[in-house]
């Protein structure tokens, strides 16, 4: 039996909305504002960035299922 995570509909939603959050486009037209030493937009891109290797660890782990000898 094989399983992918892309058949798994709420992992595709969780890249999606990691790959989307990622890009800190909310923050265009506004004041930087500085979170030890470093703007806001560049923190919550970092945490998007690692949820999405979170979400993507956790597909690769618990939803992918190869039981073929190879």
């Amino acid at each position: 039996m094989k399983d992918e995570p892309r058949n798994h509909p709420l992992f595709l939603i969780l890249i999606a909305l990691a790959a989307v959050g990622a890009v800190p486009f909310w923050f265009v037209g506004r004041e930087t504002v500085f979170v030890l030493g470093l703007p806001v937009w560049l923190w919550s891109s970092l945490a998007f960035a690692v949820g999405l290797s979170a979400v993507s660890v956790w597909g690769i782990l618990k939803l992918w299922r190869d039981d073929e000898l190879d």
